[in-house]
């Protein structure tokens, strides 16, 4: 023991739901918090004893309106696909847990949200990400992978951006905006009964008169007027303004070089399940079934949206509270290098010798102040 984890150690048999489908006993762990934890074991039977008590611990099972910083609740069948592939999962292993789930329209039955008792506005906003189930993606030769476990990208970093803009206002504007007090009906008023210099308001009509003479060129502004005969010009009173948040992206790098053929198999398996979730589906695959409006259209007339992804990095079994985590986000880019070291180079049977995996992120939500506790 590394000390991580306090308690006792004690023997049980693997979860009912165990793939392994063998008895061998497990070591599972005690924490101060009451709750069991796989700690050490060798083999391919410890693997899959991870990868069940993961699934036990994914999604929010409390509510269905929250959104959750934590992976999705599992859904559907599949198995995991992993590089590498001796990766462990100890309470000390920090990887990058993927999942993808079906796009969840965000104002589908909007109506029923809003009029839904115990729901606020916030609550609903994000009530579409947090719908989300994890889903199975089918790669080729059949296979379904539900989950995706790579090491931590070596470059990571969060940035959230917010859009300020600087705003000319003049002493005329501003004060016309401050007769206001923020009542847009009374904009009307104050545009017919402007507050300020009317001269000023003269000399700008000036302006517009001028640039109809030829010659001029159509250019001259009120500043041009007041700057060249009384060598002064208007204050403009500028204010820096909040406009919107912006979505946040996250770009992801791995660089897998297979060391067996399986892993190369399982490194075609991740950069197809990828590749697969970003693109849509040709068709309506099901979406208008019983709509007559949408039907008349046609199902081939439409695509559907591509599935989201939601990762989640994690430490153990445990979302890392230490890293901010990202709501469910939509794969903006898959670019899949072949020749990451700068010349082709391949195994006898066609698989590359390493290949580079660049994943690009946009999340689907914003993130606001009562987010950053959630884990955001």
């Amino acid at each position: 023991m590394d000390g991580t984890f306090e308690g006792q150690i004690k023997k049980v048999p693997p979860p009912s739901n165990s793939r392994s489908g063998k008895t061998k006993w497990f070591k599972w762990k005690i924490g101060p918090d009451g709750k069991g934890q796989w700690w050490s074991q060798t083999g391919s039977h410890a693997v899959q004893a991870q990868e069940d008590y993961i699934a036990q611990q994914g999604g929010t099972t409390s509510s269905k309106i929250e959104v959750s910083s934590g992976q999705l609740a599992a859904a559907g069948d599949g198995t995991v696909a992993r590089w590498p592939s001796n990766q462990k999962i100890d309470d000390t292993n920090h990887y990058v847990l993927f999942q993808f789930g079906t796009y969840i329209a965000p104002f589908a039955g909007l109506g029923g949200r809003e009029t839904a008792t115990g729901k606020d506005a916030y609550q609903i906003y994000n009530q579409s990400t947090s719908e989300l189930k994890a889903k199975s993606i089918k790669t080729s030769g059949g296979k379904s992978v539900n989950s995706i476990y790579l090491p931590m990208p070596q470059d990571l970093s969060v940035e959230q951006k917010g859009n300020w803009q600087g705003k000319k206002f003049t002493r005329v504007g501003a004060a016309a905006i401050a007769a206001s007090s923020g009542n847009l009906s009374n904009l009307g008023n104050v545009a017919n009964n402007p507050i300020g210099n009317l001269s000023s308001i003269k000399d700008a009509i000036t302006a517009g008169i001028l640039n109809k003479i030829p010659g001029v060129g159509g250019n001259v502004t009120f500043n041009d007027i007041t700057g060249s005969t009384k060598g002064i010009v208007m204050n403009p009173n500028a204010e820096l303004l909040y406009d919107s948040p912006d979505l946040r992206d996250i770009s992801m790098v791995f660089k897998m070089v297979p060391q067996s053929d399986t892993e190369a198999k399982d490194i075609r398996t991740i950069v197809e399940a990828f590749r697969i979730a970003s693109l849509p589906q040709y068709g309506a695959r099901g979406r208008i079934s019983g709509d007559a409006d949408y039907q008349n259209i046609g199902a081939s007339n439409f695509i559907t949206v591509p599935d989201l992804c939601k990762f989640t990095f994690m430490v153990g079994a445990k979302s890392n509270t230490w890293i901010a985590q990202y709501k469910p986000c939509g794969i903006t880019q898959v670019q899949v290098n072949y020749t990451p070291d700068g010349t082709y180079a391949a195994h006898t049977d066609g698989s590359p010798v390493a290949t580079e995996l660049t994943i690009k992120f946009t999340e689907t939500k914003l993130i606001f102040q009562q987010d950053i506790s959630k884990g955001f």
